[in-house]
């Protein structure tokens, strides 16, 4: 699952709702699994670091049908917010 343009405040605020197997992937390959803050903001420093306007676009491997949910439920309501079509 791709995402885009997202604040790296916005993403780990995302990421620390998920229960079940998260990796964020990067772009040459390696993958970090979100499953304690530590790693989390390892992998988000990672990205920053290669970030030059300053949001992260990161791919994620989402094992648990529950926080595909979660994160899908996210996007929409930020698309509406967006959008005007606030839910």
């Amino acid at each position: 699952m791709k995402l885009y343009h997202f604040t790296p405040g916005e993403l780990a605020s995302l990421l620390e709702h998920a229960t079940g197997n998260v990796a964020l992937i990067m772009e040459d390959g390696a993958a970090f699994a979100i499953n304690s803050t530590l790693s989390l903001l390892y992998a988000l420093r990672m990205l920053m670091n290669r970030s030059t306007d300053g949001y992260l676009s990161p791919e994620l491997r989402v094992e648990s049908p529950e926080d595909r949910e979660l994160i899908l439920r996210y996007l929409i309501r930020r698309c509406s917010r967006v959008s005007g079509w606030a839910c």
